[in-house]
C-alpha cells in the first residue's frame, strides 16, 4: 500500500460527509488503517458508461473472463460501507467517514472517460485513447526462442492440415495475424472438425494461452448467442466448442456477426450496453457433421477436417499437452507467430477443401439440395438414369415435392417459386411447351424447361459452390 498520496479533506470538507461520533475516544475506534487513495486506485476507477457513471473493479488473479466487474455508484459504497476513516470537522467534532467517499472526491482517484479494446503487440497503452481503460492486457510471455513450438505445429500439420504445407501455412498465418496485427479484421473464421478425442480443444487453448486473458472457451450456446454477453468485452480469440449450429437462424447471425461486424455490444445485468470495436477471431472445434452455416459463395469459414489417426491417444496428447504448455515453449510459439510472414497468404482466400464443400452441402436450400442429388444421379427425374433434354415443369416440381416430403421439410416451394430458383440454379434453361405423352398416354402440351448437357449443368453448379464436386463417373459417361 503507498502512503505518499494521503491528503486529508478539510474541516469544512468533514462538516459534509460522515456521521459524528460523540463522546469517542480515537483509540476507542475499530479501523482497517488510514485511508489511502492508491489502496483504492489498486482495485477501482471510475469510468464513464454511456451516460452513467460506474466503478470499474479489477481482479488481476481471477479467471481470465472475470478480472473486470462494473458495479454501480450504490454498489461501491455499499460494498465499502464497513470501511471508515474518523476524522475532525469544523466543530471539533470527530465524524465516520466512508473512506469511499472520500476516494470519489479525492482528485487523485483513477478515473477514465471510457472503455475500449484496443490490443496491439507493442502493450496496453500502444493504440488506447488517452483517458480510457483498454481491456488489452498484453501478452502473457516475452517472446523467446529458447524453447521448443515443434509439437504443436507438427500437431497442426499432420493431424489438421494431414500434411498439406498449403494448408498449414494458411492456419499458422490466421494465428499470426492475430498477434501482430489484431485490430485488423480479415472476416474469417477458422472451423476444425472431428471427433472427439482428436485434439481439437487444446489448439484454441494452446494458442489462447498466449494472451490468457482474451481467449475464452464456449462449450454452451447461451454464452455466444445469450443476451448477457460480459465475457465477450475483451474477447481477442473466442473457441466455439463441441458446435451449437444445428440451422439457429438466431445462431447464425451471431456467428457471422462475430466474424464480420466492425462493432459489437457487451451488455451486463443492470447496465446499458456498451459499445466497443469488434476484434473477436472465431474458431470453431465441432465433431457435429454440420458446424457452420456455409453460403455457396462461402468466404467467412475455413474449414478444416482433422485426421482421426491416433484418436484417443490417451500418451500421445498427454505428452502434446505437456510440451505445448511449458512457459518456454508458448514464449518460443509467440515468437515464431510474430515473425511469421503474413505476405505468404491471402488469409481472406479460403482454402477450397472437401470440408467447406460439405457445410456448403449441408447449408442448401431444398430446392438446391433436390437438384444437387439430381446432378449426383445423372437423371432430372427418379427412377430414371436418363438426362433428358426437355422435362415438363409439372414432373420436376413434383419430384421436389417427394424430395422435401422424404427429408422432412414442411415449407414446400409453389411451382412458381420453384421455377425461378431452378432458372438460377441452371442459367442456360429456357422454358417452353412440347407436345407429351402422359402417364395415361394422353397427348398433351404442356410448359417444360429445356435443359444443356448434363455436364454443362454440373459445371454451372460447381461455379456456383466455387468448388470442384466429385461425380459418379457411371452417370457421366451417360451424359450426352
Amino acid at each position: 500500500m503507498a502512503s505518499g498520496n494521503r491528503k486529508d479533506p478539510d474541516a469544512a470538507t468533514v462538516d459534509d460527509i460522515g456521521a459524528s461520533i460523540a463522546g469517542a475516544g480515537h483509540a476507542a475506534l475499530p479501523s482497517d488503517g488510514p485511508y489511502e487513495v492508491d489502496e483504492f486506485n489498486d482495485s477501482y476507477a471510475i469510468v464513464l458508461v454511456g451516460s452513467r457513471c460506474m466503478i470499474l473493479r479489477e481482479f488481476p488473479e481471477g479467471a481470465p473472463h472475470e478480472r473486470l466487474q462494473l458495479l454501480s455508484l450504490e454498489a461501491f459504497h455499499a460494498w465499502n460501507a464497513n470501511r471508515v476513516e474518523y476524522l475532525e470537522n469544523s466543530k471539533k467534532e470527530l465524524k465516520a467517514v466512508p473512506k469511499s467517499t472520500l476516494w470519489m472526491r479525492d482528485p487523485a482517484r483513477r478515473q477514465y472517460s471510457g472503455i475500449v479494446f484496443e490490443p496491439d503487440p507493442d502493450g496496453p497503452d500502444a493504440a488506447a485513447p488517452a483517458g480510457t481503460y483498454n481491456l488489452w492486457r498484453g501478452f502473457e510471455y516475452e517472446r523467446s526462442r529458447d524453447g521448443d513450438n515443434s509439437a504443436i505445429l507438427d500437431h497442426l500439420l499432420e493431424r489438421v492440415c494431414q500434411g498439406s504445407e498449403e494448408l498449414f501455412h494458411y492456419v499458422t498465418a490466421w494465428f499470426a495475424h492475430m498477434v501482430q496485427r489484431p485490430r485488423e479484421r480479415i472476416g474469417t473464421a477458422l472451423v476444425i472438425r472431428g471427433g472427439q478425442g482428436t485434439g481439437k480443444t487444446m489448439i484454441g487453448q494452446t494458442f489462447g494461452s498466449l494472451f490468457a486473458p482474451h481467449y475464452f472457451l464456449a462449450d454452451d450456446p447461451r454464452y455466444l448467442i445469450g443476451q448477457f454477453n460480459a465475457h465477450m468485452k475483451g474477447c481477442l480469440l473466442l473457441q466455439a466448442d463441441e458446435g451449437f449450429w444445428a440451422g439457429d437462424k438466431h445462431a447464425e447471425g451471431r456467428l457471422k456477426g462475430l466474424v464480420t461486424s466492425d462493432i459489437q455490444f457487451i451488455e451486463h445485468k443492470g447496465v446499458d450496453p456498451i459499445q466497443i470495436k469488434n476484434y473477436v477471431r472465431l474458431l470453431v472445434t465441432s465433431n457435429e457433421d454440420w458446424v457452420v452455416p456455409a453460403g455457396k459463395d462461402e468466404r467467412r469459414f475455413a474449414v478444416f477436417d482433422i485426421k482421426d489417426k491416433g484418436k484417443g491417444d490417451g500418451a500421445y496428447f498427454s505428452s502434446l499437452f505437456a510440451e505445448a504448455m511449458r512457459p518456454e515453449n508458448r514464449a518460443a510459439l509467440l515468437d515464431y507467430l510474430l515473425d511469421f510472414d503474413l505476405s505468404r497468404v491471402d488469409l481472406r482466400d479460403i482454402p477450397k477443401t472437401g470440408g467447406l464443400f460439405e457445410q456448403k452441402v449441408r447449408s442448401l436450400d431444398p430446392i438446391e439440395s433436390w437438384w444437387l442429388e439430381r446432378l449426383r444421379e445423372g437423371a432430372q427425374l427418379p427412377g430414371t438414369d436418363e438426362w433428358k433434354d426437355w422435362v415438363p415443369t409439372y414432373r420436376l416440381h413434383a419430384s421436389y415435392i417427394a424430395f422435401a416430403e422424404r427429408v422432412g421439410i414442411k415449407r414446400r416451394a409453389t411451382e412458381t417459386e420453384f421455377g425461378i430458383k431452378l432458372k438460377k440454379l441452371v442459367p442456360g434453361i429456357v422454358r417452353k411447351k412440347r407436345v407429351f405423352l402422359d402417364d395415361d398416354g394422353k397427348q398433351i402440351r404442356p410448359w417444360g424447361y429445356d435443359f444443356p448437357p448434363l455436364l454443362t449443368a454440373r459445371a454451372w453448379f460447381e461455379a456456383s459452390v466455387g468448388q470442384d464436386v466429385t461425380w459418379d463417373e457411371e452417370s457421366e459417361e451417360a451424359s450426352p
